[in-house]
Order: structure tokens, then sequence, then C-alpha cells
């Protein structure tokens, strides 16, 4: 999958077909479908590509449309920043943590990108579903950090527990559901680098913010359908 930030040229939107200046603009591709290639003529845009299995840790739905938004939030101006910073950097490369801390900060930066552009609630902007999107993004930034729970999410964003259950609800999820699906994406990221087979499933289930390994499992099965055990064979027979 990739993400463009664009810098000038011109885009097609994929839904109207619809003409416009690119510059400012971010486009989401995503690969290994046959879709309409959104720009025209020469662009410059900053490119940046995921793994669509990483990409839908964060948006579990099917990423199967070209998204194009015309105007930068806030947020896509801190991801572009970071990732502009990233690779103006010279070529030297720094240590293996250094390396993994800077991949961690780009994917969650996309992936937050991805949740506030393609994630359920992105063409509402009630009050409930953007109550609903403030808890997320906390439980994205906190899912390792043992002591949250649905309490602690409502206390983050300033509102009743009952308004936040309320605002999940009407999506069909749940505020611990949520939270064993971002401590789960969290597991998968460390299970899936070989950098980190050093760690036990135990330590893996601390650090995803899992309270034993028996939990880590459950969740891993019910989002992956496999066990830690598996997911690092799987990346070791591709």
């Amino acid at each position: 999958m990739d993400i463009f930030f664009v810098h000038s040229g011109v885009i097609r939107t994929p839904q109207s077909g619809a003409i416009i200046q690119g510059a400012g603009a971010v486009v989401i591709v995503p690969g290994g479908q046959a879709l309409q290639w959104p720009f025209l003529g020469e662009t410059e845009a900053t490119r940046i590509r995921i793994q669509r299995a990483a990409a839908e840790t964060f948006v579990p739905h099917a990423l199967d449309a070209v998204t194009v938004a015309p105007v930068r939030s806030r947020l896509d101006d801190a991801a572009a920043a970071f990732a502009g910073a990233i690779l103006g950097r010279p070529s030297a490369r720094g240590s293996a943590i250094e390396s993994y801390a800077t991949e961690q900060i780009l994917l969650e930066l996309m992936g937050s990108l991805l949740l506030d552009r393609c994630g359920v609630s992105w063409h509402s902007t009630s009050v409930t579903s953007v109550l609903r999107d403030q808890a997320m993004a906390v439980i994205a930034q906190r899912c390792a950090d043992r002591e949250l729970n649905p309490e602690a999410v409502a206390r983050a964003v300033q509102s009743s527990l009952r308004r936040v259950q309320a605002a999940f609800a009407e999506v069909g999820n749940s505020i611990a559901a949520e939270i064993r699906r971002q401590r789960g994406r969290l597991a998968w990221t460390l299970l899936t680098d070989a950098r980190y087979d050093v760690l036990s499933v135990q330590q893996i289930a601390e650090q995803a913010g899992f309270g034993t390994t028996a939990a880590l499992r459950r969740v891993l099965d019910e989002l992956y359908g496999c066990g830690p055990t598996d997911l690092r064979e799987r990346r070791s027979a591709g």
C-alpha cells in the first residue's frame, strides 16, 4: 500500500473523475489490485510504502479503493514532516534499535493516518464519531500499557464511560475489543520482526500489554487465526 504526500502535480479523483491540483494532497493507493492510477502527468510526491497486512491491523476492513484527500490535516502534516526528515537523512545507518524505533514511529503515524482517512467514521463529522476517533487514537498510542482499560480511555478523552461505549457500539465495536485488537496488532508486529526473536512469548505478551500468554494467544487466534509460534514460523517460511 502506498501513501503519497503530493508536492505538485494533477490528480483525477476516482469517485467523481474531477481533476484537481494535487499540491498538499494525500493519496492512498492500495497495492495488488487493478486500480486506476490517480496521477496525471508528472507528479512530485513523497511515497511511503507499507505492507497491506500491517495496514489492515489499523483499518481491519478491506482497503480496496484509491482515497484522495485534497487538503492535509494536522496529522497528515506531522506524518509528512517525519517521513521527509527520515528520507532526507544521510545514508549512514544507525543502530538496530534506532532503525527499529524509526520504523515503528513511521508505521504508527501511517496507521493513524489510515485510521483517520479510511476508518469507519471518516465520512462522519458527528460529535459521536469525533469522540470515537479520539478514543481510538488514545488506544492506538497506549495499547502497550497494561493499565489501559475502558475507564482509562474515557478519562483520557474527558467523557463519561457510557458515552464512549455508546460511540463504539454505534459501529458494532466496543472499547475493550478495540484495546484487544490494538494489542494484538502490536504483538503481530513484534512476532513478525526477526529482531525480536530473542524475546520469549511471555516477554512479547508483556511488551504488547497482555497480562498472560493465554490472553495473547486468544487474541492472536481471534484476529489472525494462529498463535505466536505460527506467526514466527510463517515469517521464516516466507
